[in-house]
């Protein structure tokens, strides 16, 4: 099977590489098919070339020799190059965001824990130690230190359960610093429409965050 399909398009070429060869395999029939096409197009000014992947990704290096081969022909450039394949970083990152963790333990002072998506808190949380996520917080453990919800700026974040004892929360930009206070263990703390850190009970959650409500209820 060739490694390298050429398609005619209405404006130009569509290049096809087959994910199984390897990226030599690819440059070498490159080479000869370009090579082929340059005598048969030269007088027909600029030619534009699409390749197409499929089920692999080039990283860098893989690119750059497939740019070298076209340098040798000015009059042909690369218009885009598509794969059938998501990057793996940002795959990655995106689904990490869409999580919920289960974190246990214990966050003694000076720790901190980090995460992207949301975090169900069953733990015990030091004063002077940190839990800070992207997403929201469940507190189904014990909370005497600093809770930082929306990290990255997402003020639809929540923090709810019992925070009576947290040194302080905070959501987005938002900061509340938790002195003498009535919170209940069923306490949700968010952003309301005024941009203002307010509380209330978890049990209005399907109406506070109906997505973030939905996405719990499949867990």
């Amino acid at each position: 099977m060739e490694a390298v399909t050429l398609k005619g398009r209405k404006s130009g070429f569509e290049l096809q590489f087959r994910a199984a060869s390897s990226i030599e395999e690819i440059t070498a029939q490159l080479a000869t098919l370009l090579a082929r096409l340059s005598a048969d197009t030269e007088n027909t000014g600029e030619v534009e070339f699409v390749i197409e992947t499929g089920d692999r990704l080039l990283d860098e290096s893989q690119a750059q020799a497939i740019q070298q081969v076209f340098a040798q022909y000015p009059h042909f450039t690369i218009g885009a190059i598509h794969a059938d394949v998501a990057a793996i970083a940002p795959l990655k990152a995106r689904l990490a965001a869409q999580a919920t963790h289960l974190v246990g333990g214990v966050l003694r002072s000076g720790q901190e824990a980090n995460y992207s998506g949301d975090v169900l808190f069953l733990g015990t949380l030091h004063q002077g130690a940190t839990l800070r996520t992207t997403g929201s917080i469940f507190v189904m453990g014990t909370v005497e230190g600093l809770l930082i919800a929306g990290a990255d700026g997402a003020q639809d974040a929540v923090i709810a359960g019992d925070i009576s004892k947290a040194g302080q929360i905070r959501i987005a930009d938002t900061i509340e610093i938790i002195d003498k206070n009535t919170y209940g263990p069923e306490t949700t703390s968010y952003i309301n429409d005024l941009h203002v850190l307010t509380h209330g009970q978890t049990a209005g959650l399907s109406e506070l965050r109906p997505k973030l409500f939905r996405k719990l209820e499949e867990l």
